[in-house]
């Protein structure tokens, strides 16, 4: 009967039993009973500590499946898996099986809630430290920020340049600010403006622009008389609304700086594509009827941009009371 051994007992049997055959000693028994317990011994020896150290692999070891089946050729590590080159506990063994990269679900993952290793995202508890805020840009794409989870809703970034540094930022609610203060949309904003001087005491005579928004530029026709032009993309008609005031005078000085006048916007004009940029002509009346010059002047205008609607028109219609003059 074979005997199971480590390979140093079979290595001091087989010194001992075939030493030098000087003397004819050596029997088949002795031959025989060591072979048995080499072959009976080789699953131990590798299967033993002995190759961690004394006798390890050298080379790959490879466990070649049934091509059949499909089942055979598996190795079965009941008590775990150790890699000792690993950079965090070496020491530690796998005793779960790795379910691969398509597998893991992220929430269990370990240490979820420790320290904030993703420093372009937000921690977990949505509170992040005044030393570890936001440090690096975090793009969308073409998605939608929101808080419900719903899809086309919240806040949304439009590149509108090849380079990404124009876009247009879009939302789909109201604006609500902490002082319960809202904007429903952009349709209450002026979507163009101007202070100027059309005193006609400025170089040749020109106008003195102050401030502007949406201002292409500002024409002297004649005394009184200015054309303003719009930044092309303002508005998608002439249909806007425009305001104007001034105080009719070549002086601005003092409170009393200020004579009655009329201010007109006429003439409407262009179409903001290759025949010109939309303008609209800005005339100054005094009492008596005439055109003057004037030091302050304000100007500001609402309507659609190209695109833009308002819903349902409103109604148009006489009162029950009306009657004819």
């Amino acid at each position: 009967m074979p005997t199971m051994k480590s390979s140093g007992d079979l290595i001091a049997s087989i010194s001992l039993d075939m030493a030098n055959n000087n003397a004819g000693l050596i029997s088949a028994d002795d031959v025989r009973h060591n072979m048995e317990d080499t072959a009976f011994s080789i699953n131990r020896i590798i299967a033993s500590g002995d190759t961690d150290v004394v006798f390890p692999f050298f080379n790959d070891v490879r466990a070649k499946k049934d091509a059949v089946a499909g089942a055979k050729g598996r190795f079965i590590a009941e008590s775990g898996v150790l890699f000792p080159n690993a950079p965090v506990n070496p020491t530690v063994l796998q005793t779960e099986p790795y379910p691969g990269v398509a597998s893991i679900d992220h929430n269990q993952l370990s240490n979820l809630d420790a320290g904030d290793v993703h420093t372009q995202y937000y921690n977990i508890s949505g509170v992040k430290a005044a030393s570890n805020v936001l440090q690096g840009n975090m793009p969308v794409g073409s998605y939608w920020i929101n808080a419900s989870g719903y899809d086309d809703v919240g806040f949304k970034f439009e590149p509108l340049s090849s380079d990404g540094k124009t876009q247009n930022i879009l939302t789909s609610g109201t604006l609500k600010f902490g002082d319960n203060s809202r904007i429903a949309d952009a349709k209450g904003m002026a979507k163009a403006w101007l202070s100027f001087d059309a005193s006609g005491v400025g170089t040749d005579n020109l106008p003195v622009i102050r401030a502007w928004h949406n201002i292409s530029g500002v024409s002297r026709l004649a005394p009184g008389k200015l054309k303003i032009t719009f930044s092309s993309g303002t508005f998608s008609n002439n249909n806007y609304v425009a305001i104007g005031t001034s105080n009719a005078t070549t002086a601005s000085g003092s409170k009393e700086d200020f004579s009655v006048n009329t201010v007109g916007l006429v003439l409407r004009d262009g179409n903001d594509d290759d025949s010109g940029l939309r303008t609209v002509t800005y005339v100054i009346k005094n009492e008596n009827g005439d055109y003057v010059d004037s030091e302050m002047c304000d100007f500001v205008a609402y309507g659609y941009e190209p695109t833009e609607t308002s819903g349902t028109v409103p109604t148009a219609a006489k009162d029950a009371g009306y009657t004819d003059p």
